[in-house]
C-alpha cells in the first residue's frame, strides 16, 4: 500500500495518499507503531539517496543519484504508458518479458498423475446428484481419497459429511473423477483457496465451520464469480 501510494502518484499527492494508507490501516486495527515502522522502512527504499563524488582535478562536487528501478512486465501499447506515471518520481523504468524460456523448453520429467499430486485443493462429486465436497491435503491425493472411501467403515459412528451423504441417500461418489481445483505449497494459502472453492460450489456438503475464517469482504467477489 505504501509503495502504491508513493509510486503511482506525483509528489504533491504523496502526503495525502500516505494519510489514506494510515487511516485505512488504523480502521482495520493495525497497531500505530507497526504502521509507522513499515512506512519508514518502505520510504527509505523508495526515496533515492544522493551520493557525492570528489573529482581529482577540481574542487567541485558532482551529485550522483542512486538509481531506483521500477520493474513491470512488457505489454505492447500498455507498458509504455507507465513512463508518464513515473516521470516525476526519480525512478527508472525497466521491462521484463512474460515469454520466459521455461514456457517453451520443459524439463524432461514424467508428469505426475492426478492422484499422485500433493499440496492440492480437490473436489469430489456425487455420481447421483449435484452435491460435491471440497477439501485440501498436503499428502498425495490418492491417500486422502482412500481415507474418504474408508471413512464409511468407522465403528464409532463419527462419520464425515461425505460418508453421511452416502449412507443417508444411498448415493456413491465419483472416486475416479476427482478434480484438482488448485495447487499450493503453503498451508495458509491452501486453506484460503479451499474456502474460495467451497463457496463456489452449487450444492456443497462442507460444514459451515469450513468457511468461518473467510472474511466478508471476499463474498461479493465470489458471488460475482458464481
Amino acid at each position: 500500500m505504501v509503495d502504491r501510494a508513493f509510486l503511482l502518484s506525483v509528489p504533491k499527492f504523496h502526503k495525502k495518499n500516505l494519510m489514506i494508507v494510515i487511516e485505512t490501516l488504523l480502521m482495520n486495527d493495525y497497531p500505530l507503531d507497526f504502521i509507522f515502522n513499515i512506512i519508514n522502512y518502505r520510504l527509505k527504499s523508495l526515496v533515492p539517496k544522493k551520493t557525492f563524488k570528489q573529482k581529482n582535478n577540481t574542487d567541485t562536487n558532482n551529485e550522483d543519484e542512486k538509481k531506483i528501478w521500477f520493474t513491470i512486465p512488457y505489454l505492447n501499447k500498455i507498458s509504455d504508458r507507465f513512463r508518464v506515471v513515473i516521470k516525476n518520481l526519480n525512478v527508472s523504468l525497466a521491462f521484463f518479458s512474460l515469454n520466459k524460456l521455461s514456457c517453451f523448453i520443459k524439463a524432461q520429467k514424467d508428469c505426475l498423475t492426478t492422484f499422485l499430486k500433493k499440496n492440492v485443493i480437490y473436489k469430489i462429486k456425487c455420481s447421483d446428484c449435484d452435491a460435491s465436497y471440497v477439501g485440501q491435503t498436503k499428502r498425495t491425493l490418492m491417500t486422502r481419497i482412500k481415507e474418504h472411501k474408508n471413512d464409511i467403515r468407522k465403528l464409532n459412528g463419527n462419520l464425515s459429511v461425505v460418508s453421511e451423504h452416502r449412507l443417508n441417500l444411498k448415493h456413491e461418489f465419483d472416486w475416479e473423477g476427482v478434480d484438482i481445483m488448485d495447487s499450493e505449497r503453503w498451508l495458509y494459502r491452501r486453506r484460503v483457496a479451499e474456502m474460495f472453492y467451497i463457496k463456489l460450489q452449487k450444492n456443497s456438503l462442507n460444514l459451515q465451520s469450513d468457511m468461518e475464517f473467510l472474511h466478508d469482504s471476499y463474498l461479493p467477489i465470489l458471488e460475482s464469480l458464481q
